[in-house]
């Protein structure tokens, strides 16, 4: 009796299995019943079969897959899903400098000076900077009007963008439906785009849509979205939601074209473009390049599109503005955002935001009153964003390796550099969320694992964290320092003969023209002291306080003229409790290339040295 079709297994999909089903199928029928099957003809054919349904099944799959947005892997099909979310995904972004321009002794050639209008920078003026050994280009993002004193004229406050500014120009042609304009460049930084639309020989401006609510008919606006090519594309009102365009209107779309290579820390430039034909100039550099970055990637889109959908365009959870500051500063490598009345101490009616930039420690003064500004015009009434520093708390590791020479042909020196890039990597893997934990032992295996001649490796830590002191400078003040963990204490007293856990970088105080430095007594006290040659005269033994147990130090009141660091800080580094270092709220784990101290010995015993366990040394767990 033949086999009934409804019999049939219709769910496996692999190749294999729906050959095999096939075949069970044919022998099932009397016409095959003693047919065989395998080296035949048949036996072709019923593969061709299978390698069709295994095809189309495949491609049904990663369809319905696209659909989703948890799912979907094509980004095309992940920016899509997102646009359904109300979400838009960042562009490429250029890094951002400010400059001050002073050009001096500018005269006509008649002896007159030029007026300051004539002499105005304008959008797109050319500055140049040698980043990482290759030249850059940055232009000026709006025209500056200088301050004239004389035949002197000062430009203060000049954003240049790294990058190169474009125009692409189109006509509208009311016979396409739904006409979208396709920018000609791919990396484009969508915050510089610039809109002019001429009609009837009328130019206008016109502005992104950001608001739906206060758009009307003749609401000069434009969208903007990414098509499926990677490209951006504009589109105006159709009448109803912004002024729809007419037939022969010319578009002119302006932008900067981001380079691959961003310039991030740049800060000595130089005027290349001539000013009213005067290009002597001296360029004063007020913030150095920052937030150059590339669009946000298809992991990025996924994670932050139900978080900015779930936030409805309002602030009101602590998770509202993380999804906001997101949007609006897409540059963020962390956020961390706490209620004021978790606070310490607690100031009720505000919203505590910190902020990692990317390529930075600290947002710029400007950054900050930019997301400021955004997220008051969607917070509630009553409630004040505030925007601070991130407390960063630099791990300081110091790690002794033993290998085994027969077993690489690498130098000490290439193993060394190998395990100091373990460790970087190790950092940007595991360390740049506020909620980080540093688990000393997952190191000590990344370490380990950074060549396959590692035997063993002892790894300490300290901690530093760097105060800065400009608003104490010339005052009275005291201050405090919080680590947010416990700090090496054995006994009372410990090492307080020979300086305690603490040490600083130096400073002068007011009247006094001797370093000074702080330690503690293993007892709580926090004493300072100046060197005579390298032994300690303490100036006070009761300079402030350490608790062990919290990591909190307090330094009394005491009026500091100046420090030895040049950005006006001072580093304090202690011993931690534990090697397993945990980030409390609005602190940052970081690891820096500049605080790891790598050695290498060659382990003899493994080694199989003639001498091998004769004055064997082992490295001592702890330097401290």
């Amino acid at each position: 009796m033949a086999i009934k079709s409804s019999l049939l297994n219709v769910s496996d999909l692999d190749f294999e299995k729906i050959a095999s089903n096939l075949k069970v199928y044919l022998k099932g029928q009397d016409k095959f019943k003693d047919y065989n099957f395998e080296g035949s003809t048949m036996s072709l054919l019923i593969d061709l079969l299978a390698y069709a349904s295994h095809i189309s099944a495949f491609n049904t799959n990663l369809a319905a897959s696209e659909m989703f947005l948890d799912s979907a892997q094509i980004r095309k099909n992940v920016v899509s899903r997102a646009k359904d979310l109300g979400f838009v995904p960042a562009s490429e972004t250029s890094s951002i400098a400010k400059v001050e321009l002073i050009m001096s002794d500018v005269r006509n050639p008649d002896g007159t000076y030029p007026t300051a209008t004539e002499m105005t920078i304008l959008r797109g003026s050319i500055f140049s900077t040698v980043f990482d050994r290759l030249n850059v280009q940055f232009v000026v993002t709006n025209s500056v009007k200088p301050i004239q004193n004389g035949n002197e004229y000062r430009y203060e406050n000049i954003e240049i963008a790294q990058g190169t500014y474009v125009t692409d120009t189109f006509i509208n042609d009311l016979q396409v439906k739904n006409s979208k304009f396709v920018i000609s460049n791919e990396r484009v930084d969508r915050s510089t785009l610039t809109v002019a639309v001429t009609s009837n020989g009328v130019t206008e401006t016109y502005n992104l849509s950001t608001d739906v609510s206060t758009i009307t008919t003749t609401s000069k606006v434009y969208y903007t979205q990414e098509n499926e090519e990677g490209f951006i594309e504009i589109y105006f009102g159709d009448g109803i939601l912004g002024k729809q365009l007419l037939d022969g209107d010319q578009i002119d779309v302006t932008y900067i074209v981001v380079d691959k290579e961003h310039a991030n820390g740049a800060n000595i430039f130089s005027l290349l473009t001539s000013i009213n034909g005067f290009s002597s100039s001296t360029v004063i550099t007020k913030q150095k390049a920052t937030g150059g970055g590339e669009r946000e990637s298809i992991e990025s889109i996924k994670f932050k599109a139900n978080k900015f959908f779930t936030s409805q365009n309002r602030l009101v959870t602590l998770n509202d503005y993380k999804a906001k500051v997101t949007e609006y500063y897409p540059n963020a490598d962390a956020v961390a955002v706490w209620g004021g009345e978790d606070n310490d101490p607690p100031e009720y009616g505000k919203v505590f935001l910190a902020i990692k930039p990317a390529n930075a420690d600290y947002l710029t003064v400007e950054e900050k009153r930019v997301i400021t500004q955004n997220l008051r015009k969607l917070n509630m009434l009553t409630v004040r964003p505030t925007i601070i520093d991130p407390e960063i708390i630099k791990i300081l590791v110091s790690t002794t390796f033993k290998y085994n020479p027969n077993q690489t042909q690498l130098t000490l020196g290439e193993i060394e550099t190998l395990v100091s890039n373990s460790i970087i990597d190790f950092d940007k893997n595991n360390l740049n969320n506020f909620d980080a934990i540093f688990r000393h032992s997952k190191l000590v295996r990344a370490i380990d694992d950074a060549n396959s001649s590692i035997l063993s490796n002892i790894t300490n830590i300290r901690l530093r964290k760097q105060e800065d002191m400009s608003t104490n400078i010339g005052q009275s003040k005291g201050f405090s320092v919080e680590f947010g963990n416990s700090l090496y204490n054995p006994h009372s007293g410990h090492s307080g003969a020979t300086g305690g856990i603490l040490s600083t970088t130096g400073f002068l105080l007011d009247g006094d023209t001797s370093s000074y430095y702080f330690d503690d007594d293993g007892m709580g006290n926090i004493r300072r002291y100046k060197l005579s040659a390298s032994t300690r005269i303490y100036t006070d033994s009761q300079a402030g306080t350490i608790n062990y147990s919290t990591g909190k130090l307090t330094i009394d009141a005491l009026t500091i003229a100046s420090t030895a660091n040049s950005n006006t800080s001072i580093d304090f580094t202690v011993i931690p409790n534990s090697y397993d270092v945990v980030a409390t709220r609005g602190s940052l784990i970081d690891i820096s290339s500049e605080n790891i101290s790598v050695k290498g010995e060659v382990d003899t015993i493994a080694s199989g040295e003639s001498s091998a366990g004769v004055g064997f040394n082992s490295t001592p767990s702890t330097s401290y």
